[in-house]
């Protein structure tokens, strides 16, 4: 997926996505013992996600009312927040750039809590339509099993693996406190937000480097570089909530969905007139930054954490959702 980027150009950030294991993660409680009994039937499970990703598809590019409405019944939190924001900038993009994003229609499930757990979660894998890439989904829904939405949408990574969950038909863990995980899930993200800030990131051994965080460390050193003398460019990732997640069969770790809140902020000496990228525009309205910008994205980054050893992330998205600028 194309990635925004603060100055004159917008950064491509496409991560080519490898092989998904399909499966799930196991127990209703902490101790992940399976339950043998999933919060929805696998077939139920596998309509709502299949339903919802195809009407995510289709209102994908639409930044009209009807869109705006269309998209509050497929999502929830802030992943409707960047769903309408991504709306705005494929809308005002090219013919290519809405093929290249656009979402195929199909889900499969992967992993359904178990019937004795709250919240109720589902996790899907989808695919982007022109590559065939694959998309992990997290669904939540409310306490009798319906009115699922979409809470976390998010690309694999480049050369990401995720062992096997328990079967759909047993139900998979709820994450709860983390207990029995190498770290705790508000650790790891913690870790993670530190470990890609600029100029000053923190290597934490909490966490694997991937291509993502990878990525996202060059471009922020690309931007600031750009700038130059002009001015001073800062990344910082502020750890949100834990959206949700399943345990790995076994006991052998913990699919986890995070969201974190990404804000550039950009400081010139003195004023001049720089051009912001196409999607600041689009969704901002703003053609130039002339003494300092601040702009803000929401993540969605799925990590696996095993009981042992390093976290890593396996899945990320990042959608500009708001930009100032004087």
């Amino acid at each position: 997926m194309s990635r925004r980027r603060a100055l004159t150009a917008t950064l491509a950030g496409v991560l080519s996505l490898a092989s998904l294991v399909a499966c799930t993660g196991n127990g209703a409680d902490e101790t992940t013992a399976s339950t043998g009994t999933p919060a929805v039937a696998p077939t139920e499970a596998a309509s709502v996600a299949t339903s919802l990703v195809t009407a995510a598809s289709q209102s994908q590019s639409d930044a009209t009312a009807a869109g705006d409405a269309a998209r509050a019944k497929v999502y929830s939190g802030p992943a409707l927040q960047a769903a309408d924001a991504r709306a705005k900038v494929l809308s005002a993009g090219t013919a290519a750039q809405q093929t290249a994003a656009a979402l195929g229609t199909d889900a499969t499930v992967i992993g359904i809590s178990p019937k004795a757990d709250q919240p109720e979660e589902i996790v899907a894998r989808t695919s982007l339509k022109q590559s065939n890439a694959p998309v992990l989904v997290l669904l939540s829904g409310d306490r009798n099993g319906k009115n699922f939405k979409i809470t976390a949408l998010a690309p694999l990574v480049q050369d990401a693996k995720i062992e096997a969950l328990d079967p759909p038909s047993e139900g998979s863990g709820l994450i709860g406190t983390g207990t029995g995980l190498a770290a705790t899930p508000t650790d790891v993200v913690a870790a993670w937000a530190a470990s890609v800030a600029f100029p000053d990131p923190k290597t934490n051994q909490l966490i694997a480097d991937d291509p993502w965080s990878s990525q996202l460390r060059k471009d922020a050193a690309t931007q600031s570089k750009a700038l130059g003398a002009q001015g001073v460019f800062a990344q910082s990732h502020e750890a949100g909530d834990i959206l949700g997640g399943l345990r790995l069969k076994g006991g052998t770790g913990a699919l986890v969905f995070a969201h974190l809140k990404r804000t550039d902020s950009i400081a010139l000496h003195k004023p001049t007139n720089l051009t912001p990228s196409k999607e600041v525009t689009a969704l901002s309205g703003i053609k130039a930054i002339t003494t300092e910008a601040q702009l803000t994205s929401s993540e969605f980054i799925a990590f696996v954490i095993p009981a042992t050893g390093q976290a890593r992330v396996v899945a990320a998205r990042d959608q500009l959702i708001a930009a100032e600028a004087h």
